[in-house]
């Protein structure tokens, strides 16, 4: 009973902001979604080591709700869960760029990765071993792996990365073409479903232990000092390995937005 008195006053506050731009029922929309917020953001900042205030995102991710509330056009046919979720992301890794979390350095090299993984395993047609990956890009095995570990304790390697953005402004992550066959589709494109089919296909090429904690932390929603203790393994080993697939995920995706360029 009490849940549906909720959605009743919830849909109205909708009502009176979207009809008469009432901002008072905008505001009541914010205080209403910031358990979203904040969930959004505890999922994002569980994949980083890196120390980054939680109430500093929690911050920058309700700054993405109100643009959420201010642009939602229930029209389009998809729940503002979704929505929001994306303007939330999105404002909170904006927010991470303006304050320049990551050396432009380890970018360089982050970008120099993705594009080593995407060369290298779109030739070798399957998963492809640290070696080949450092032999590509003439580094040292060891100093590959050390880059791969400032990379896995820096808030820059996510499924929260930026894919591209559709027509409308808005942006679609790596995590957005992950298929759930539960969640309503907002988007129904060829350029996504060809994502969501090569993202398929190299989550099942991914190497176990890489795919398991995918698996785990995106799908089950496992943090990874959990992943670490079913794998057991050490956090830092886990961390890594999620950065290893994230960067196998972005190459490969990064190399179909050129075809569909071409």
């Amino acid at each position: 009973m009490k849940q549906l008195k909720h959605l009743e006053q919830t849909d109205l506050l909708w009502t009176r902001w979207q009809h008469d731009q009432d901002k008072q029922a905008r505001d009541a929309l914010v205080v209403a979604h910031l358990p979203l917020v904040q969930k959004v953001v505890y999922k994002m900042s569980s994949t980083w080591n890196a120390a980054v205030n939680f109430d500093d995102l929690v911050s920058m991710g309700t700054l993405g709700l109100i643009e959420a509330i201010e642009r939602f056009d229930p029209m389009r046919g998809y729940e503002f869960v979704t929505f929001a979720t994306w303007r939330i992301r999105g404002a909170v890794l904006d927010g991470l760029r303006s304050q320049d979390w990551v050396p432009r350095s380890l970018r360089t090299k982050a970008k120099e990765i993705e594009a080593a993984y995407a060369q290298v395993e779109h030739e070798l047609l399957r998963s492809a071993e640290d070696e080949e990956i450092a032999q590509r890009l003439n580094m040292p095995i060891t100093e590959f792996r050390q880059t791969l570990y400032e990379l896995s304790v820096s808030p820059l390697v996510s499924l929260d990365g930026i894919l591209k953005s559709d027509d409308a402004g808005s942006e679609v992550t790596v995590a957005d073409t992950i298929i759930d066959p539960n969640a309503a589709q907002p988007e129904t494109s060829i350029e996504r479903s060809m994502v969501q089919e090569m993202l398929m296909k190299v989550l099942t090429r991914l190497p176990e232990k890489e795919r398991l904690v995918v698996t785990l932390h995106y799908y089950e929603e496992f943090s990874f000092k959990d992943i670490a203790e079913i794998l057991e393994l050490s956090g830092s080993r886990v961390s890594q390995l999620h950065t290893k697939a994230i960067y196998r995920l972005r190459g490969a995706l990064s190399r179909l937005k050129q075809e569909l360029r071409s």
